[in-house]
């Protein structure tokens, strides 16, 4: 998997116009059709609970959010994606949730769950001990949270909890991680931080402390 590539520019307006044109439609139709969908899902859940057959429950998935979710298959496809996780296909959720990522930027009903996505992310290179590209990950998830708020928000002492066992393994200290935080909040309360920026914010605290 490839750190660098989860780092998308914006759509264009182009880009744009068509998300926006793909949201366009009967409104009782697409109430209809995503009930469908997620009858399917709590079948498949259902079945899995019973059988513990993840293929199975995996292809159902696959079926309906392989493709850009309608207004409530978000937290779908995340499910979808700690589906590839469980079953040892990281690589594969990894190349999902980047694409899950340009959706959430696009105007349209998913629009602001980035911050969610990267936090997948971060989840997936922790568990891979990649602890420095994992730490990059959750400094862009809480700047990304903040984004999707009316004003700037940090939660430092969920981040402080989220980041310990990452932080250990980078080689920080209490002391650097309490001021790595204090760092990130100014910096996003400030609104000088960017999910686009997150990686060069990240890798100048890790040569400021020489690890």
């Amino acid at each position: 998997m490839g750190l660098l590539n989860s780092f998308q520019k914006k759509p264009t307006q182009a880009s744009a116009k068509k998300t926006l044109s793909y949201s366009i439609g009967n409104i009782d139709t697409i109430i209809r059709d995503s009930d469908k969908v997620i009858a399917a899902c709590q079948k498949a859940d259902a079945e899995y609970n019973k059988d513990h057959d993840l293929d199975k429950r995996l292809a159902v998935y696959e079926k309906y959010f392989l493709k850009k979710p309608e207004w409530n298959g978000f937290n779908f496809c995340l499910s979808l994606a700690t589906m590839y996780v469980k079953s040892g296909q990281n690589d594969k959720a990894w190349g999902y949730l980047n694409q899950l990522f340009i959706w959430t930027i696009e105007p349209g009903p998913i629009n602001g769950y980035a911050y969610k996505v990267r936090y997948e992310q971060f989840k997936i290179l922790k568990s891979e001990k990649r602890f420095k590209d994992a730490m990059v990950m959750l400094v862009s998830s809480n700047i990304l949270n903040s984004e999707a708020m009316v004003k700037p928000y940090f939660n430092k002492d969920k981040f402080l909890k989220d980041a310990k066992t990452t932080a250990k393994g980078i080689g920080f200290s209490e002391d650097s991680l309490e001021e790595f935080a204090n760092r990130l909040e100014k910096g996003i309360i400030s609104k000088n931080l960017k999910d686009s920026t997150a990686q060069r914010f990240c890798s100048d605290y890790y040569n400021y402390i020489d690890v």
